[in-house]
């Protein structure tokens, strides 16, 4: 009985990359980031100055779309993916 010829080694493949992943427990992340929001919003209601409070605005602008994101998806962790070694 003859075999058909493997059409690639093992041996010649090139290793695979390794991606890092972070697993968080979603409930711990999400009042992370809700405390942080809360500290974000007493700091724009104490600058006084527009640049500053700008800057605060777009950090809560971010952060609240970071909490949708965690809202959004169910289960008891989050996996947070690195880019690839």
């Amino acid at each position: 009985m003859s075999e058909d010829p493997v059409p690639y080694s093992a041996a010649s493949q090139s290793p695979q990359r390794l991606i890092p992943v972070l697993q968080v427990p979603r409930e711990e992340l999400r009042r992370g980031v809700r405390d942080t929001l809360f500290v974000l919003h007493q700091e724009r209601l104490w600058r006084s100055k527009s640049a500053e409070r700008e800057g605060c605005l777009a950090q809560i602008a971010f952060w609240e779309a970071v909490l949708g994101w965690i809202q959004e998806h169910h289960g008891d962790y989050v996996n947070l993916v690195g880019p690839a070694l």
